[in-house]
């Protein structure tokens, strides 16, 4: 019986490269999206390769995810991975003029819906010995100016991997991803300097990715700068706030 992987924002850069990725390695997929005329190119792009089922849905959405399980258990697929990709960003300095809708919307797809899905494909996963895996970001553990919304997103998905480990008992393989900036969509979305850090390519992560899913690592720190922010932070958050202030500078 062919093995499933689910992944969610699977139009967005890291979600091709995680579909194409997947598949290459012998996986059925089941991409989820809300735009579905870009989920049927990505159908159309892999089809030949192997089993795919595409669901539009809005992950922020728990009725959305809802139905979207009840769609994907009544084809009675082997679920063995879940990959929680899909996320957006809003980059403001958190004042009278932040946007709380925005940082809504942000929470709702970021932290809400990795929450939803995780619950209601948990009993399954556990029974396949399968793989859970968030994608997170340097901002799960270091700060950076103008990103409170997608930091209280990343962190939030920090501490519920933690318990959901804890009291999985190692029943459940739960992996985190911290990778530094990917060259995606989202990226290309924001305005004014990109040349914070260095840049990972899409397809490179995807690859770490499932690697680190084969070895069943519980964390993936990918790129010298998610790993130097983490030591830094860590050990000397002054002199990393410093630094980051000087890359980043003023947000409006």
């Amino acid at each position: 019986m062919k093995e499933y992987v689910i992944i969610t924002g699977a139009y967005g850069g890291l979600g091709k490269a995680l579909a194409r990725t997947y598949a290459n390695a012998g996986f059925a997929l089941v991409l989820i999206g809300r735009k579905k005329d870009q989920l049927e190119a990505m159908g159309k792009e892999l089809e030949a390769h192997t089993d795919i089922l595409l669901i539009v849905a809005d992950v922020g959405d728990w009725s959305a995810c809802q139905q979207a399980c009840v769609q994907i258990k009544n084809k009675k697929l082997n679920i063995k991975v879940l990959i929680n990709n899909a996320g957006i960003t809003y980059i403001k300095k958190f004042d009278t003029h932040y946007d709380i809708a925005a940082y809504k919307r942000l929470i709702d797809t970021n932290l809400n819906g990795p929450v939803f899905l995780s619950q209601l494909f948990l009993e399954e996963l556990i029974q396949n010995r399968g793989s859970l895996i968030n994608i997170s970001s340097v901002l799960g553990y270091a700060p950076v100016i103008g990103r409170t919304a997608y930091a209280a997103s990343k962190y939030g998905m920090q501490g519920f991997s933690d318990v959901l480990r804890a009291e999985t008992k190692n029943k459940l393989h739960l992996m985190v991803v911290y990778p530094t900036f990917i060259q995606t969509d989202i990226r290309n979305s924001i305005e004014g300097d990109k040349t914070v850090n260095e840049v990972l390519l899409a397809g490179d992560v995807a690859r770490s990715i499932l690697k680190g899913q084969l070895k069943r690592k519980e964390k993936l720190y990918l790129g010298r700068t998610a790993k130097l922010s983490y030591y830094l932070f860590k050990y000397w958050p002054k002199l990393y706030v410093r630094i980051m202030r000087k890359k980043v500078g003023e947000i409006g």
